[in-house]
């Protein structure tokens, strides 16, 4: 799945658990999540928390909604403020789901955010324009996200005749193959790092792609693949966030204090690595403990890792005053 030399997401989440100094996993926190998700199960499958966004987006039956998906998680990343900071935000949501409100109130005044053409030469200022906030916040990592689509629409110009979904198409159903193309041609996904001597991935924002679409058009037509449960979670910095607060992990007390204090931690730093790799490993066993418990319950459906995933953000989302009592981790770059 990974590139060549570098270990999977999942493989790469094995070992840093295993080697973890900072993070640790708890199968008591483990038993309670898994009760919390298990009474969430409506009509045998997982209720996603309703976060109360209300975002306008384009239909299934929209030629231009696979990239929509692939130019929204292309800038999938970095929202986070400073405790007390204002927010940035965009008809009222923040985070992620400003981004989402900005590139659907561009489309409805004509900007061209879906066609590559477009967004691989975008000027600052009609990106700024694109991204105005509420109020006097800005988004984060501006200049970054201007690079990442000056290259993600190259790439897709020169490689891909223009659309995400020729990618899709020589991916041939497989959630593996695709995301070996998205961190092999499209640079500013490779979410990798070297802990303990190992080059290990991540791929939060790659791996959020496939799921995205598999979500979106409910596993059929773009969004049919075959082996999407060969996807983890997005390690980003909101999922860990709700995965200490059940106890399925705990941070030791100088890593807790620094995040408390506001501390940026480095990308790729130890800690930063354990973070992200022990929320992935923990919910790959969340995945097998639910599994276990509702082994012998007849249709059931055990949900994959990118639907727990979609649970436990959606989770944050909706308890977010009472989730601030776990303070998450702060990282300045592209990856989330």
């Amino acid at each position: 799945m990974a590139r060549s030399g570098i270990m999977s997401p999942a493989d790469s989440a094995l070992y840093i658990a295993n080697n973890s100094k900072h993070v640790k996993i708890h199968e008591e926190g483990i038993e309670k999540l898994c009760g919390e998700m298990l009474q969430s199960m409506v009509s045998n499958k997982l209720e996603i928390p309703d976060t109360g966004a209300s975002i306008q987006y384009l239909s299934k039956e929209d030629p231009r909604s696979v990239d929509w998906i692939y130019v929204a998680d292309a800038l999938n990343f970095c929202f986070w403020s400073y405790s007390g900071a204002e927010k940035w935000t965009v008809d009222g949501h923040s985070g992620y789901y400003a981004l989402e409100a900005a590139l659907s109130r561009a489309l409805k005044e004509g900007h061209n955010v879906t066609n590559p053409e477009y967004y691989s030469k975008i000027t600052a200022d009609d990106l700024r324009h694109i991204f105005r906030s509420d109020n006097d916040a800005k988004v984060p990592l501006f200049e970054e996200r201007l690079s990442v689509l000056h290259e993600v629409g190259s790439v897709l110009i020169e490689k891909y005749n223009g659309t995400f979904t020729t990618c899709l198409k020589q991916a041939s159903k497989s959630a593996e193959k695709l995301l070996r193309i998205i961190v092999s041609d499209f640079p500013c996904f490779r979410d990798e790092a070297e802990f303990k001597n190992k080059k290990v991935s991540l791929y939060k924002r790659a791996q959020i792609l496939v799921a995205d679409i598999w979500n979106f058009f409910g596993g059929s037509g773009w969004g049919e693949f075959e082996d999407i449960d060969k996807i983890t979670m997005f390690a980003d910095y909101r999922v860990p966030q709700v995965l200490v607060y059940f106890g399925a992990m705990s941070y030791s007390d100088e890593l807790m204090d620094n995040l408390k204090k506001d501390i940026l931690l480095p990308s790729g730093s130890e800690e930063e690595v354990e973070i992200r790799g022990c929320s992935i490993h923990t919910v790959e066993l969340i995945k097998r403990r639910l599994k276990e418990k509702t082994e012998g319950q007849s249709n059931v459906q055990v949900p994959n890792s990118s639907l727990i995933d979609y649970y436990l953000w959606c989770y944050r989302r909706k308890y977010a005053d009472e989730l601030e009592k776990v303070p998450f981790h702060k990282t300045l770059g592209i990856f989330y």
